[in-house]
């Protein structure tokens, strides 16, 4: 043992009040004790017959004075030791807790200061946890913002790529559920007649069957959608419930629906409809807007696939033969016979059949059977005039 922990071990720096509090008792007695003692018997007793009963007296006058010393030291130690051990406590975490004192001045101040303390601890905690809990919320919203927005793109890739409108509206409604937390969502067009709007696309709209069934525009909430063209929200801020509305929520079994219409150059294709069957919901107007941009899209998409279809209808040669279609060839056929009638001139329609093609294009591959095909287009195109089709 080194000499540093010697004297360590000696010292009362470690040691508690209560244990400190007795020596300072001790310490204070034996001064006043000895005293007592030697002026009793040399100067007040000094007679031997009255020295041992003056002694004795002086002796217990003396320890009755430090014991009421003691108890006095005691009780202003005591509340002290106790607002130790209650900040002890608090700092280990139990912020609930209070130092109760019933003392004045200095240690009632002191108690009174800790108190405030550890109220506002108890408050700055509170707040945290508040603030972890919006931020928690925040990086929740933030994160589905951030799938759906991934979402937006990914449709926007499948337009430019020509991908078929089935497909890209299917991806479409389920980045949209992700926006409501898987809540059920349709997509619906309108028919060629304009009468009815079917579902073209849905999600989480499991056991409803009036999810699949086409909906009339001549009447009902999808009427007043056509005419108007506007968002038709239908949550707890909904003021006029109609019967066409209440019709609605019985059949699709739901409480709240945002549908949107797809407008495309002006006219009405379809809606977008986000419901669930939350109690007591609203919409929420950032959830809204990214709806508006999900509706652009697909009216994008319907657009892109009419003019695909128009232009495929617009096509009059095969891509990989440059030789006429059939379609313009069907076009065509009837006028050509029609103008070898009127001229009386001879027209002729050839069908063939390349032998063997399938087996050819299995054994050598698609690449070669294509290269077949060019080959054998060129050597129809050398051998037709300017007038053959």
């Amino acid at each position: 043992m080194t000499k540093d922990n010697v004297f360590k071990k000696m010292s009362l720096v470690p040691a508690g009040l209560r244990y400190k509090l007795m020596i300072v008792f001790c310490l204070m007695s034996i001064i006043p004790l000895l005293t007592c003692v030697y002026i009793t018997t040399n100067f007040v007793f000094p007679t031997s017959e009255w020295a041992i009963g003056s002694v004795s007296l002086v002796i217990a006058i003396t320890l009755f004075i430090a014991i009421l010393g003691y108890i006095v030291a005691k009780r202003m130690i005591e509340p002290i030791i106790d607002m130790a051990l209650e900040a002890k406590l608090i700092a280990s975490g139990e912020f609930e807790r209070s130092i109760q004192t019933e003392e004045e001045g200095e240690v009632g101040d002191l108690a009174g200061s800790l108190n405030v303390m550890t109220e506002r601890i108890r408050n700055n905690l509170t707040e945290l946890k508040s603030y972890s809990e919006k931020t928690r919320q925040i990086n929740a919203e933030i994160n589905k913002k951030v799938m759906v927005l991934s979402g937006l793109l990914q449709v926007g890739n499948l337009i430019s790529a020509g991908t078929d409108l089935k497909t890209v509206l299917d991806i479409l409604v389920e980045r949209v559920s992700v926006l409501g937390d898987s809540s059920p969502t349709s997509l619906m067009l309108r028919d060629e007649e304009g009468s009815t709007m079917s579902p073209l696309s849905t999600s989480n709209f499991e056991g409803i069957d009036a999810a699949t069934m086409p909906i009339s525009l001549q009447h009902g909430i999808f009427a007043k959608l056509k005419a108007e063209t506007k968002d038709l929200i239908i949550d707890k801020n909904l003021k006029d419930e109609t019967e066409d509305i209440k019709k609605y929520r019985e059949l699709y079994k739901i409480q709240n629906s945002a549908i949107l219409p797809i407008i495309v150059r002006g006219k009405l294709e379809g809606t977008l409809i986000l419901s669930n069957d939350k109690r007591d919901f609203v919409f929420d107007l950032d959830d809204l807007d990214l709806l508006h941009v999900f509706c652009k899209q697909a009216a994008i998409a319907i657009e892109n696939d009419h003019l695909m279809k128009k232009t495929e209808e617009l096509e009059i040669k095969d891509d990989l033969t440059q030789l006429y279609n059939a379609r313009y060839i069907k076009d065509r056929l009837d006028e050509e016979i029609q103008r070898a009638i009127t001229y009386q001139r001879p027209c002729a329609f050839i069908i063939f059949n390349i032998d063997n093609f399938k087996e050819f294009c299995k054994k050598r591959g698609r690449m070669t059977g294509e290269s077949a095909l060019k080959k054998i287009a060129s050597l129809i195109a050398d051998e037709l005039t300017p007038v053959d089709k």
